[in-house]
């Protein structure tokens, strides 16, 4: 068994993990997937072996700057842990743990889980209140435990090659610590994330590659792998709600909403918060300064296009709250990032939001904020998507033909296209209408892009990708229905992926407070029209939030951060890079979208005959990926 300590220093770039299960444990290979996340964390860097076991971790300094070095263990090195992440009811634990008598030799929450885990088994995870993914290991029985947050905030990866297990933070480690594992890509992840905009796990965009599941563990010993749930979200059945008025709601869930910003907001560190101007943010921004009892920071983005800007919204807010407010401005030129926003993402986007929340989260690195409060996760707890109310709307005209539906849809009605689309191909299965209002192109355009003559005529078929409602909810409202597809799909596969890696690029530690488990188990409970009625969504944060944030913006629509990419694809010119992915020679060469379709797309964008801007961007970003992954097939 050896350990080693690295002190690290200045080095701007934050919390990774990465390890190997296997008899053979090639100590060169550790170092060299461990530094691949020297931009996860500056501040430390250590290692466990032993024998059957390699652990590593990088470390960004928040609790306990001076004890909390990983990996560590327990008093008598039988169990090991590398962690990523904040629990954030740690000092409740330690005490609870404590009066059994548990010994602490640090105060960092990093300890709390080993003795947790000690005391409890792995029924200790449920009691953890947070953030995480981690790696523990059971020397007394040979085990490793691979665990990940309910929400799916933090990320873990795990790749198999005969008898060996790999696990880590983000992919690359993962081909260093198996140099067998072949870079080649999946094809159904591929077809999944045009067909929904992001690739659902376990699923990533290599086919050796899969994401551990939010609120899972999985257990490896010696010739059996097992993976199940630790916690799960459970709504209330249609009519057996909480027996409470919206008014007592309301005031709950503000108890609630305190006291997650109250402890999400714990560190050694000063904490910031984003500020859109928009509800969600702003509530966070507020009750973090009402509860700190101090002006903080605050962040903003803003936009040349008036579509996409909200910064005059979130100069007022800082203005009622006293906070030092910091706005930076988003170019054109910034489109330019995303060759290096994809190498920071390992896999394509059919959006181009991660270049601002790129840029947010610099200008908070910048300002030396290790960490900063985010909005992300109010509109799934409490329906405040466009696309919830619209479901409402459609769902009584379900029960109409179909034929007439998609004759009503023809109609020049008040409707996005979205919107049209579930009215006239709707049915009564939730999860086929949450794809539909999703969908980033119809069946048979992929069916014409997706280039199989190309990839030597193999009759290989990108699959259509299913979601499913969980089991757990299918006898529950359709409004709670969707939060629950939301919840565990798109936010943890698109929202939570997105924001981990562009902040953890800059080496900040976002936080969203309105994934406070607590919140949720209560918010499940409540009558749907607490969340969304035909009046306004997000009622409870809304009147919640009156007296702090005023009637302007409690009351204000959801705008929501976008970049203008649409615009970008009617230039008649891309920069070079872009042009050089898009030629029919780098389509070839990929082999994986038909040329000619490409340029028919690009060419009813730009004359703003159909906007593809989402199908465009998923195009050029795969073929970025492609080149900075080096994909071998």
């Amino acid at each position: 068994m050896e350990t080693l300590r690295t002190e690290l220093s200045n080095y701007s770039i934050m919390c990774g993990i990465t390890g190997i299960f296997s008899k053979n444990i090639d100590r060169k290979r550790l170092e060299r997937a461990n530094g691949r996340l020297q931009h996860r964390g500056p501040d430390d860097v250590g290692y466990f072996l032993a024998e059957g076991i390699g652990l590593a971790a990088r470390r960004l300094s928040i609790v306990d700057l001076a004890g909390g070095h990983q990996p560590l263990s327990n008093e008598d090195g039988t169990i090991w842990i590398a962690y990523n992440g904040e629990v954030m009811n740690a000092p409740e634990l330690r005490r609870q743990l404590q009066a059994v008598g548990h010994q602490f030799r640090t105060q960092s929450d990093t300890e709390v889980i080993v003795h947790a885990y000690e005391e409890w088994g792995t029924d200790a995870f449920v009691r953890l209140r947070g953030m995480f993914a981690f790696a523990l290991w059971d020397g007394r029985c040979q085990k490793l435990i691979l665990v990940r947050d309910r929400f799916g905030i933090k990320p873990l990866y795990i790749a198999q090659s005969g008898n060996e297990v790999a696990f880590a933070s983000e992919i690359r480690p993962l081909f260093d610590l198996l140099p067998s594992l072949p870079r080649q890509t999946n094809h159904s992840a591929l077809a999944a994330l045009f067909q929904h905009g992001f690739i659902p796990t376990p699923n990533t965009m290599f086919a050796g590659v899969r994401k551990l599941p939010a609120a899972h563990m999985l257990i490896v010993e010696e010739g059996r792998q097992e993976i199940r749930p630790y916690w799960q979200l459970r709504f209330a059945e249609d009519g057996r709600y909480l027996n409470i008025s919206e008014e007592e709601a309301t005031e709950e869930f503000m108890r609630l909403l305190r006291d997650a910003v109250a402890a999400w907001r714990m560190g050694d560190v000063p904490v910031g918060s984003l500020l859109s101007g928009g509800l969600d943010s702003s509530a966070l921004a507020a009750l973090l300064t009402e509860i700190g009892g101090q002006p903080i920071h605050t962040f903003n983005i803003a936009f040349d296009a008036a579509s996409h800007d909200e910064s005059a919204h979130a100069q007022r807010v800082a203005k009622r709250i006293g906070s030092q407010h910091h706005t930076l401005h988003f170019s054109t030129e910034a489109f330019d990032l995303l060759p290096q926003i994809i190498r920071q993402l390992e896999e394509p986007q059919c959006s181009a939001t991660s270049i601002p929340i790129y840029l947010l989260y610099q200008a908070c690195h910048d300002a030396g904020f290790k960490v900063i409060l985010t909005g992300e996760g109010a509109d799934e707890l409490l329906g405040g998507y466009h696309w919830f109310d619209g479901d409402r709307r459609i769902r009584p005209f379900l029960r109409i033909p179909q034929i007439i539906r998609q004759q009503i849809a023809r109609l020049p009605l008040p409707s996005s296209a979205a919107g049209q689309r579930v009215l006239a191909q709707g049915t009564a299965d939730p999860a086929a209408r949450f794809a539909l209002w999703h969908q980033v192109a119809s069946p048979k355009v992929l069916g014409d892009l997706f280039n199989r003559r190309e990839r030597g005529g193999r009759g290989e078929k990108e699959k259509n990708s299913a979601l499913s409602v969980p089991s757990a909810v299918k006898n529950v409202h359709p409004l709670n229905q969707f939060l629950a597809l939301e919840s565990q799909t798109r936010m943890v596969d698109f929202i939570n992926f997105e924001v981990d890696r562009m902040s953890m690029a800059n080496s900040v530690e976002a936080r969203p407070p309105f994934l406070d488990d607590r919140l949720w188990d209560f918010c499940a409970q409540l009558p749907p029209h607490f969340k969304l009625n035909g009046r306004m969504n997000k009622l409870l944060l809304r009147r919640g939030m009156v007296e702090l944030l005023g009637t302007a913006v409690s009351q204000r629509p959801k705008q929501g951060l976008a970049a203008p990419h649409a615009a970008w694809w009617r230039k008649d010119k891309l920069p070079a890079w872009a042009e050089e992915c898009l030629q029919e020679d780098s389509l070839r060469e990929v082999r994986l979208f038909d040329p000619a379709v490409v340029a028919r797309l690009r060419g009813e964008s730009r004359n703003g005959r159909i906007d593809h801007s989402r199908l465009l961007m998923g195009i050029l970003t795969t073929q970025l990926w492609h080149q900075e992954m080096e994909i071998e097939g």
